[in-house]
């Protein structure tokens, strides 16, 4: 199947019916917001994406709206929480599509006998494995950043509402990198939990082992935008102007 016939077919979770179900001509959706270059980190739907200093504004706007297209994309084929293996096959096969070299996540449960842990901690000891030292320290502030912002605030709304939900959750926290031959790396890790009950922030809670099923996964991504190039505007029109609400930018002053 040819890649934009590929794209075309795909159907994005919240996504505005168009078409037949509309009377008259149909508009032209408005693009997504425009991402500024001096962006440091986000929350990007139920992902936590941090930047290393050196990638452009445009390159920082091809890996969100990938990596956005992606989830949503596996979201509408499969639910986030309830079928979150066959969530993340989807999610990954996407990314590759749109140019991203991935592998199938290989999930390990958190070891129970432990004791009591926070999901950020943990989640930065999974993704210290695969990252670089400045991949790391972006990552470090993005998390520190978003656990210091009250209920309410945007972005910290999103990650809730998108990543947690009763008794379960599904999230990622990478940060990508610009290699010197001009590559764009990404250092991702990536989780998912069953929970006897829900806690608000709950990747700031100190979870006892009896009350958290945890899993975790890691791997390294390299985007191919050359790729990306061929259906960049073809993703763009297909999340149009929604994707905006989808990101809640993170300073990380």
């Amino acid at each position: 199947m040819a890649l934009a016939t590929y794209i075309e077919n795909l159907e994005l979770a919240d996504s505005e019916e168009v078409g037949a179900q509309r009377r008259g001509p149909v508009e032209t959706p408005a693009p997504p917001m425009v991402i500024p270059a001096e962006l440091e980190a986000a929350v990007n739907a139920g992902s936590l994406l941090s930047f290393v200093e050196g990638l452009s504004g445009p390159e920082k706007e091809d890996v969100l709206y990938s990596v956005q297209f992606a989830q949503r994309a596996a979201s509408k084929a499969f639910d986030r929480f309830a079928e979150t293996r066959n969530w993340y096959r989807k999610y990954g096969e996407v990314l590759e599509a749109l140019g991203w070299t991935t592998e199938q996540f290989a999930f390990v449960a958190k070891d129970q006998s432990e004791g009591d842990f926070r999901m950020d901690k943990e989640a930065l000891s999974i993704i210290s494995a695969i990252s670089t030292k400045n991949q790391l320290a972006v990552i470090t502030k993005s998390i520190e950043a978003l656990s210091k912002l009250a209920d309410g605030d945007g972005p910290l709304s999103i990650f809730d509402f998108q990543t947690s939900t009763e008794d379960a959750g599904n999230f990622q926290i990478g940060a990508v990198q610009k290699a010197a031959n001009g590559s764009l790396n990404m250092a991702l890790g990536a989780f998912y939990f069953r929970a006897a009950q829900r806690r608000r922030k709950f990747l700031f809670f100190s979870w006892g082992g009896a009350q958290v099923n945890f899993y975790t996964a890691a791997q390294k991504l390299t985007f191919n935008t050359t790729l990306y190039g061929q259906v960049r505007e073809q993703v763009l029109t297909k999340l149009g102007a929604q994707a905006s609400k989808y990101i809640g930018e993170i300073s990380l002053d």
